[in-house]
């Protein structure tokens, strides 16, 4: 007796996807009857998440950029006080989820071809330099530790979660490079990202209000990318039509509550820097009239810039200034491998606390500092050289792309990363800090590293359509038809076009 066989409708990734869904939903069960319906929720949300990543994950990566900066909490707290401020982000969470999708795929793409397969760009090679460093300084400082210096707030933990904080923005600039490559999905990121910035402006503007769990920290820094990129379309713009006009309106909404609503010094410069080097990249005149207009301001207007050193001077603000020099005193007695990361704390309470009459001072507000006093000079040689890489690379890719929303965007990054890269200077807003915020900082200058891993994407587009589109300035041939007329004119490519029969005499040709 025969039976008839049937084929199976599933596929060995179907299958694992399935079996992966059973387990999630099963351990989801699990928590809804032992812990709490909240847990069981999130526990839900993981599943279509990971679902979400295995089957497409350039929409997971869309949906990551619309929510990285929210809060989940106050469910978890990370540092031990609850509240919006202090509750655990989906930056982290999802981040978390989609990089171990990705991870897994990346191992079994470079098992299957013998090989890592990431496209490379100049700037992983600083930032390899600088992970290195970092992890050369932590096993350092064990051994090196400075026997005056006490260890009760020596805490390991602290050490790794600071790792953890510089190799979390790194996945974050890998994940997008590697995985978003369609025009369409790029384009579905960048406008996620305004859409971000879009409801952060509302946050800030005293005029609207928002439900709490958009009220995030750093709130203000996330319409810097929405000025720089409407800002760059409007300089662009060859004629001034309708389009533009409500450009102009939405840019001068933006940058009065930037300036006049958010007195933080970070705020309005790193937006004015942006503004300063798009209008230098577009033209020399824009930029000195710029520049003339704000000194104008500047002059007839004392007041306002008056008030916001007053705003930073109550605020004591202004004395990280003198911090900084301390601190690049205490660098320069370690200055190869530095105190280790997550040490700043216990070095400088030991080294300045009578000096200056207080121990509550974490962190030295600066990812330059921060970097060299934890990582050593060649660590913040590596920053540096990062920085720098990054802003010859967008501007390059500025200059060499002929397409209109290209340029827009290359113009539109170059900005907002050097206003980014001005703010790191006053601040940890380009790498997070453990004692400063941490976690909770990620979640807004997580955006800067997913335009990055989205700024390689488009120069990879570019130059691979660049690549296949003939030179207009190769030397062309005439090549006659069968028929005897001149065909086309085509491009010498290094070969000989076929050859054609020509007529011998008048008549044969009249013929």
């Amino acid at each position: 007796m025969t039976f008839a066989t049937t084929q199976n409708p599933f596929t060995k990734r179907d299958s694992l996807l399935l079996t992966i869904a059973a387990l999630v939903l099963a351990l989801a069960l699990a928590v809804w009857q032992a812990l709490s319906p909240k847990l069981a929720t999130m526990a839900f949300l993981a599943l279509i998440l990971l679902i979400l990543a295995m089957m497409k994950m350039e929409l997971a990566v869309v949906l990551y950029t619309l929510s990285a900066f929210l809060v989940i909490g106050p469910i978890f707290a990370v540092t031990g006080r609850f509240g919006h401020s202090e509750g655990l982000y989906t930056s982290e969470l999802m981040l978390g989820l989609l990089a171990l999708v990705w991870g897994a795929r990346l191992v079994s793409r470079a098992v299957h071809r013998k090989r890592i397969p990431l496209d490379t760009n100049p700037i992983d090679l600083p930032l390899v330099g600088l992970i290195g460093t970092a992890l050369f300084a932590f096993v350092a400082a064990q051994f090196t530790w400075d026997y005056r210096v006490g260890t009760e707030h020596r805490y390991l933990i602290r050490q790794v979660t600071e790792i953890g904080l510089l190799c979390m923005p790194v996945a974050v600039y890998l994940l997008v490079s590697d995985t978003v490559r369609d025009l369409r999905w790029i384009k579905a990121v960048y406008w996620s990202v305004l859409a971000v910035g879009v409801v952060s402006f509302f946050v800030i503007c005293p005029w609207i209000e928002l439900p709490a769990f958009v009220k995030t920290f750093w709130t203000g820094l996330l319409p810097v990318p929405l000025v720089s990129f409407l800002y760059a379309h409007i300089v662009l713009q060859q004629e001034f039509n309708v389009t533009s006009m409500a450009a102009v309106v939405a840019l001068a909404g933006l940058l009065i509550v930037q300036f006049m609503f958010m007195s933080w010094v970070v705020m309005w410069f790193s937006t004015s820097i942006s503004l300063c080097v798009i209008s230098w990249y577009r033209s020399k005149k824009l930029f000195t009239a710029i520049v003339c207009a704000s000194l104008l301001i500047v002059a007839f207007r004392p007041d306002m810039w008056l008030n916001i050193y007053e705003t930073e001077s109550t605020s004591r603000s202004l004395e990280r200034f003198d911090l900084w020099r301390s601190v690049l005193d205490l660098a320069s007695k370690r200055p190869f491998w530095g105190i280790g990361p997550g040490n700043f704390y216990p070095y400088y309470s030991h080294e300045y606390a009578a000096v200056y009459g207080t121990i509550n001072v974490p962190s030295p507000h600066s990812n330059y500092v921060q970097i060299i006093i934890e990582y050593g000079f060649i660590g913040g040689a590596f920053f540096i050289w990062f920085i720098v890489v990054c802003l010859l690379r967008l501007r390059n890719s500025f200059l060499q792309t002929k397409d209109e929303w290209e340029k827009v965007f290359f113009l539109g990054m170059t900005g907002y990363f050097a206003g980014m890269a001005a703010a790191a200077f006053l601040a940890d807003y380009l790498i997070s800090a453990s004692s400063n915020n941490g976690l909770v900082s990620f979640s807004t200058t997580v955006y800067t590293w997913i335009l990055l891993g989205l700024a390689m994407s488009v120069r990879r587009n570019m130059l691979e359509r660049q690549s296949s589109e003939p030179s207009s300035d190769a030397p062309k041939k005439l090549v006659l038809s069968e028929a005897g007329s001149p065909a086309h004119f085509q491009p010498n490519r290094g070969h000989s076009p076929t050859k054609v029969p020509l007529a011998q005499n008048r008549s044969e040709r009249d013929a």
